[in-house]
């Protein structure tokens, strides 16, 4: 009697447990898909600022050598172009930010945004490292930077994971050079000193 007792006891505890995972697991997807409706509404409202910002960058970029910027340079961009460029990268740097936090799939977003977010890293990179510079802070965020530093790191991870057509392909569309791959242990040793990165950044 003791042992069918334990049994039926057992069975419900499975029972319970299970129904537990399921309501849990239904409650993440809700999350996930809640954010991603966010992430959506965010770039359809950068969308117009977006190609200002990568319109004006290939037929100048804000500066051609990141090495020549000074506090004191000034860009041939227009106040259009540089007042895109601050709302572009505010919300970039948002995303970048949930991204890195692991509080939106990075790879639903990859998937949706990857090149469109890697144009706007290659588009506004200088127009970042000259507001740090204003701002008395190292160009990059390996040394400390602070400004605008989800929407580097988020643009880093896009150039790692994203498949290499679609990589090759935006590199063509702002005339860089094709850089190659990582592949094999290498390109694991890359991932997890990307992953410390993120880490640091909190």
């Amino acid at each position: 009697m003791m042992d069918t007792l334990m049994v039926i006891l057992t069975v419900l505890l499975l029972i319970g447990l299970r129904q537990g995972a399921q309501s849990i697991d239904q409650a993440n997807h809700s999350r996930d898909a809640d954010l991603l409706n966010w992430a959506m509404g965010e770039m359809d409202e950068l969308k117009e600022s977006i190609k200002i910002v990568t319109d004006a960058h290939k037929r100048e970029p804000y500066c051609t050598n990141v090495q020549d910027l000074s506090e004191d340079y000034v860009s041939n961009w227009n106040d259009e172009e540089l007042k895109a460029a601050n709302k572009v990268s505010i919300g970039l740097q948002r995303i970048g930010y949930y991204a890195s936090q692991n509080l939106v799939s990075k790879k639903h977003y990859l998937n949706l945004w990857g090149p469109s977010y890697l144009s706007c890293w290659y588009s506004l990179e200088s127009w970042v490292k000259h507001k740090r510079l204003k701002l008395e802070e190292p160009l990059d965020i390996e040394d400390g930077a602070y400004s605008r530093r989800y929407f580097e790191y988020f643009a880093e991870y896009c150039e790692m994971e994203l498949p290499d057509l679609l990589y090759d392909n935006t590199r063509k569309q702002f005339k860089l050079p094709p850089l190659p791959r990582v592949k094999g242990v290498r390109r694991y040793l890359k991932r997890l000193a990307l992953r410390f990165k993120s880490q640091n950044l909190t």
